[in-house]
């Protein structure tokens, strides 16, 4: 993955993470939750994180008009894998006030 695509990738989570995003998040997933339409807002959380760092992904690559190949695919999971701690931190530091 060249170094702009995942520069992308990092400013999506870097977005997604803001202590704002998160709460808006957690609270509209937590509603969802105590409504039995979610068995799990911290897991909602982490879909929507890495699905918007995917479709920033996929937006860049479009613009781009380059095709995206196995291997970017496999970075973008390495950047996801490096990350996953950090996202896990934050979704349970916010839901454990």
């Amino acid at each position: 993955m060249e170094a702009v695509a995942r520069g992308v990738v990092e400013q999506a989570i870097d977005d997604e993470l803001s202590d704002r995003r998160l709460e808006l998040s957690y609270n509209t997933f937590k509603r969802f939750e105590k409504e039995g339409l979610l068995k799990s807002a911290e897991s909602a959380m982490f879909g929507k994180i890495y699905s918007e760092a995917f479709s920033y992904f996929i937006n860049y690559k479009m613009h781009s008009k380059e095709p995206i190949s196995l291997y970017e695919v496999e970075e973008f999971e390495k950047v996801i894998d490096r990350r996953v701690q950090e996202i896990k931190c934050k979704i349970i530091h916010l839901t454990a006030r």
